[in-house]
């Protein structure tokens, strides 16, 4: 079994990119084989998928410091004044035999009135650990969702089924809208320290990095 922690350490994004899409919620996929040969992906949105988690840029948001995470001299997050815990994923326990690669597709988030009901609503069908899902500072929380699927039904899944997933980020509601899917990068046994994704999206050029760590 791994433990997988995966910690962004830069998130740039083009500097003509509307104000409007400048709430970023990073979704990271983790690709891997399992031992018993199964294709599994394991899934984390950081800094959550609450209504209030993402990463505020917009400059109209400039004053209010608890919030604004942008550089003061570049289109890119200041990753100085995000706590860890905000830019940060532990994958416990996990069954890998081989990791097989790491994609990432940013979202923006539009603060839309009611989106936690209704999210409460998707889950009420589902044990109270998924509830979990909805609390701050747990960027694990589609994994905490997936094992809540997991432990209702009995079987184990290999992903979130796709519905699902669109309406946990925020997807579905048209509460986040995807502005970049990287290309993704294949990974070695063990990954690479650091993975550094690039990619065309709206309005240009983004880039994101990470320090992946085995334990």
């Amino acid at each position: 079994m791994s433990t997988v922690r995966i910690t962004v350490t830069e998130l740039t994004f083009p500097q003509q990119l509307e104000d409007a899409f400048c709430r970023f919620r990073p979704l990271i996929s983790l690709s891997y084989i399992n031992s018993s040969g199964q294709p599994v992906i394991a899934r984390a949105a950081l800094p959550g998928i609450g209504e209030r988690d993402f990463w505020d840029c917009e400059l109209k948001h400039k004053k209010d410091l608890e919030v604004y995470v942008r550089d003061d001299n570049a289109p890119k997050v200041d990753m100085k004044k995000l706590n860890v815990k905000k830019r940060q994923v532990m994958f416990e326990n996990l069954d890998v035999r081989s990791f097989e690669r790491i994609d990432v597709e940013v979202f923006d988030i539009d603060t839309i009135p009611g989106w936690r009901k209704t999210l409460e609503v998707v889950l009420q069908n589902l044990p109270k650990e998924a509830l979990l899902a909805l609390q701050p500072e747990v960027p694990a929380a589609l994994m905490i969702v997936k094992a809540a699927v997991e432990k209702q039904s009995g079987k184990k899944l290999l992903d979130l089924e796709g519905d699902l997933l669109d309406k946990l980020i925020g997807k579905k509601d048209k509460v986040a809208r995807s502005i970049w899917l990287s290309t993704g990068q294949d990974l070695s046994n063990p990954p690479e320290a650091t993975v550094r994704l690039t990619g065309a999206g709206r309005k240009g050029e983004y880039a994101l990095s990470m320090k992946i760590e085995i334990f």
